[in-house]
């Protein structure tokens, strides 16, 4: 059954980020369907011919994405990505990211190779397509963007191969494209309207956000692939806990019973407690993993060094078993390198 924490936290994505994303590599195809007729049509009429295109538009990319997320799904069944892969890819999405920011906010034209553009054979069929007065062409026009994912969106996919069920697979694309679907329409409307005068205003602002947006994805695909330069740990380096002014409490030794370290953890929806512990290299490690109403990533833990994951319920324990083999910080993290945590090994 599909997580509907989760699915809300990728709908959340979809609609502040996503969209943002998304326009600035689909506007092409936006634009498209919104270019005015040459037809002299009256005041009402005028307005419904711009909004039933959009929703067209928006509707066929929907079931598009749903169909390709149900698809990715089951690839996921013989497709096995690990943490570290996965921040590898979430590093090099953010590096695509802020070039198509840095190309939004015009900071040098080198960037603008940055921006996807669609394939010769499908700019030729938009352009035929964008000229016909059917409802049926922005319908295609919204399929073809399965074409042209922006970053987000390839990260979001990631997470439907990872969930290795056509069903989640379908589920996660369709909750995040959803979610972009407010601003594709919001934007769609306000551009029919205003046209370029509004364009140079997004242009600015969504350009901004992409830089906030590559900026944590970067230090979040940093977390998966085991780094301690995170942005928390410098934050907590500092002796100060990440959102909060409480300093960090030393990094917890754990106990030793009977031949094994053991060592409890809070997992909350905001992370996890406590996140620096101390253990001894080659001693068998048994940690207790405890959560309450948890929902988020933080219930998806992982140990990429080891390539271990462990999927926990929203309300309950469990334990994962590991023996240190070597000296230094282990990190530890959720699915999404957000929260992470450092086993220090001596």
């Amino acid at each position: 059954m599909p997580d509907s924490t989760n699915l809300f936290l990728i709908f959340i994505t979809g609609l502040t980020t996503g969209g943002l994303s998304c326009l600035a590599v689909q506007g092409g195809l936006l634009a498209s369907v919104i270019s005015p007729t040459e037809e002299k049509i009256n005041q009402k009429l005028q307005s419904q011919n711009r909004i039933l295109p959009i929703l067209s538009f928006l509707v066929s990319k929907l079931i598009a994405y749903t169909l390709l997320g149900a698809l990715l799904g089951l690839l996921g069944t013989v497709v096995d990505l690990s943490p570290v892969t996965r921040g590898w890819f979430q590093i090099a999405i953010a590096i695509y990211l802020l070039g198509i920011a840095l190309s939004m906010l015009e900071v040098h034209p080198v960037f603008r190779y940055f921006i996807i553009t669609p394939p010769k054979f499908l700019s030729r069929l938009i352009k035929d397509q964008s000229k016909s007065k059917s409802i049926f062409a922005p319908a295609l026009l919204g399929a073809m963007t399965v074409f042209i994912p922006c970053a987000v969106t390839q990260a979001t996919e990631v997470i439907a191969l990872s969930s290795a069920s056509p069903l989640y697979g379908a589920a996660i694309m369709a909750a995040f494209i959803l979610g972009t679907t407010p601003t594709f329409f919001a934007i769609g409307v306000a551009f029919s309207k205003v046209g370029s005068l509004f364009q140079g205003w997004f242009s600015r602002v969504a350009g901004t956000l992409l830089v906030i947006m590559a900026i944590t994805t970067f230090n979040g695909g940093l977390g998966l692939i085991g780094s301690i330069y995170t942005l928390q740990n410098f934050y907590e380096a500092t002796g100060f806990s990440f959102g909060t002014s409480k300093p960090i409490v030393a990094g917890a030794m754990a106990a030793t019973r009977g031949g094994v370290q053991e060592v409890s953890i809070e997992v909350k929806s905001s992370g996890y407690f406590p996140k620096n512990i101390t253990l001894k290299k080659g001693v068998k490690t048994r940690v207790i993993l405890n959560t309450n109403n948890t929902g988020g990533c933080a219930r998806s833990f992982t140990i990429p060094s080891l390539r271990l994951s462990k999927i926990l319920p929203e309300t309950g324990t469990e334990t994962v078993e590991f023996t240190p083999t070597k000296t230094g910080p282990m990190v530890f993290s959720c699915s999404m390198g957000m929260y992470t945590g450092t086993f220090n090994i001596i």
